[in-house]
């Protein structure tokens, strides 16, 4: 029979680290053989994200902030994208990063990208910065540079979920290019830090 062993990472966590999980499965009396778990919603099959959840993900239409910012999104945050985001706010797993850079690619002039920094608090406690992560990505696609223009905030309150009414800390800057850039976050959801 099929005897479920416990689920675990495979590969190292944080900093661009490749991870992806996997389920011990019995097949007979010694034997076993891993099988890779779906990262959104848990099931085992062949890919770190199963065909159910991969129909899920939505890119939404391109919007404009205010001053004329266009905005370009992989997904929408939800389902399946939203499980995958927080694996890499949190986990540093970074298979979100590669497909959002797939989804976008072809949708981006030929810029620069300057990733929006995660505040130092976060940044080292999660080990992580998502933006950057993002960032690379796409730099490896196009062959554009990643220039880092912005200087994080020693630490910011948390506004993944939560109240987004709150004034966001304005970026100091340093270094920065006189061309147009592409600005790069993990999440956009009322533009505030962008416009920060």
């Amino acid at each position: 029979g099929r005897h479920h062993g416990s689920c675990r990472p495979a590969g190292p966590r944080g900093w661009g680290g490749r991870a992806f999980a996997f389920q011990s499965v019995r097949v007979g009396a010694n034997r076993y053989v891993h099988e890779m778990v779906c990262l959104a919603c848990h099931t085992i099959g062949g890919s770190a994200l199963c065909n159910r959840c991969r129909a899920t993900l939505r890119a939404p239409p391109d919007r404009l902030l205010p001053g004329g910012i266009r905005v370009v999104a992989a997904f929408q945050h939800e389902g399946a994208a939203r499980k995958l985001v927080h694996l890499l706010k949190y986990q540093g797993l970074v298979h979100f990063a590669r497909l959002a850079a797939d989804l976008v690619e072809s949708r981006l002039p030929e810029l620069p990208f300057m990733p929006i920094p995660r505040a130092w608090s976060r940044r080292v406690k999660y080990g992580v910065d998502p933006a950057f992560v993002i960032a690379r990505e796409l730099s490896a696609r196009t062959g554009q540079p990643v220039i880092h223009g912005l200087r994080p905030p020693v630490h910011t309150s948390r506004r993944a979920g939560g109240d987004h009414r709150r004034r966001v800390i304005p970026f100091r800057t340093r270094g920065m290019p006189t061309q147009p850039v592409i600005l790069v976050d993990d999440v956009v959801t009322t533009g505030g830090t962008v416009l920060a």
